[in-house]
């Protein structure tokens, strides 16, 4: 890792330690926390916020819940019913332990049917003013998908990067209910027919004249079910090099190795992926996908250097956790200056609904990333 990497000392706790994190941090002295979830049909929707609220502490709680304006034609309706269970656990929680509760409405689909999730949830948090009022403010993506949370999450970094006008210090955590299990158990249904590139990681930059020629080294964070979607984000990246990244070790020890079976003829007898390109990094610590697609992105970056660089496209196809990994490198990318700056997309492709199938799994484990604030102040 190179000294200057943001993350190179992090904090991330899961299960118990997470419990007893919350329980520490929010007892020590009074705080005000703003808790961000969205209203979806995954079954961990309610898992973190319940675990932070009975954590205790002091100080003011208040609960922004997103709510999703997806059309009348979208197949998410499907799963209304999960939703409004999930709504009426929301409530009880909030009843319980007497919250602050306001919705906020994020529109997916524009009048001309162009989707616009990214740039509304993007949109939605403003600025510095709308948590001045909290010293924590906690995003729970266990429900959300990637298509949100990665344009969310930025935009809130670039937020709270900016120094406070009060010079007091605020907090950014994120929570996720890790399953793999149940990530991969929900399916996309009515996949878009082209890839994209996600809003705060878009073309306008990457497809920049002046550097149109740099080769472009392609960083896949694969999962299962997920061979459609990289075939069209290969019509869209047109990379020049391809690392897959493979989750090892993981919950499953054969995950990687499955993924590899599956991918097979695609990775290696179509696209003749290099084994030596083959990145493998913990499925349960996004901290060592966000270390690995960094160490692999500066070493194609000083190898390219006699071709002035490289651009770098990241996507993320596996559990949220690995994901945020990805997501991480792919922001520090992007917002570096000078010459640690690499152009750099997140490819994605986007789904018009999901398809839930039974699983048989362990419960799902509550992870807790620090991404700011006070435990990085030196």
């Amino acid at each position: 890792m190179s000294n200057d990497d943001r993350w190179r000392n992090y904090v991330l706790r899961g299960g118990a330690d997470s419990a007893d994190m919350w329980r520490e941090l929010l007892c020590e002295r009074e705080r005000d926390v703003l808790y961000i979830l969205g209203l979806g049909f995954d079954e961990r929707m309610c898992a973190g916020v319940r675990q932070i609220l009975a954590a205790g502490g002091s100080g003011r709680r208040s609960i922004n819940l997103l709510e999703f304006q997806e059309g009348a034609e979208s197949a998410s309706h499907a799963h209304a019913d999960l939703r409004e269970t999930n709504e009426r656990n929301l409530r009880a929680i909030v009843d319980e332990f007497g919250c602050g509760f306001a919705r906020r409405n994020i529109k997916l689909v524009s009048e001309d049917g162009r989707r616009v999730g990214g740039r509304s949830i993007a949109r939605e948090f403003v600025g510095q003013a709308e948590f001045q009022a909290y010293s924590d403010v906690i995003v729970d993506i266990s429900a959300l998908p990637r298509g949100l949370y990665f344009p969310l999450l930025a935009k809130l970094l670039s937020i709270f990067d900016q120094p406070w006008t009060d010079s007091v210090v605020r907090n950014l955590h994120v929570v996720v209910a890790h399953s793999p299990v149940l990530d991969a158990s929900t399916q996309d249904e009515g996949i878009d027919e082209t890839a994209t590139f996600l809003h705060g990681f878009s073309a306008a930059e990457f497809e920049r004249e002046a550097t149109r020629e740099q080769p472009r080294v392609w960083l896949p964070v694969l999962g299962r079910g997920q061979r459609v979607q990289l075939e069209r984000i290969l019509a869209l990246v047109t990379p020049d090099e391809i690392c897959p990244v493979l989750p090892s070790p993981a919950q499953d020890p054969r995950e990687s190795d499955s993924i590899v079976l599956e991918y097979r003829d695609f990775l290696f007898d179509q696209l003749r992926v290099e084994p030596r390109n083959i990145i493998y990094a913990s499925e349960s610590n996004p901290f060592e996908v966000y270390r690995q697609i960094m160490r692999s992105v500066r070493h194609y970056k000083r190898a390219l250097a006699p071709l002035s660089g490289c651009k770098a496209v990241v996507s993320a196809m596996s559990s949220k956790l690995s994901s945020l990994g990805a997501l991480l490198a792919a922001y520090e990318l992007h917002s570096s200056l000078g010459d640690r700056h690499v152009d750099v997309g997140v490819a994605h492709v986007e789904a018009q609904g999901y398809a839930i199938t039974q699983h048989d799994g362990p419960p799902p484990t509550l992870f807790n990333l620090w991404l700011a604030g006070e435990c990085y102040v030196e």
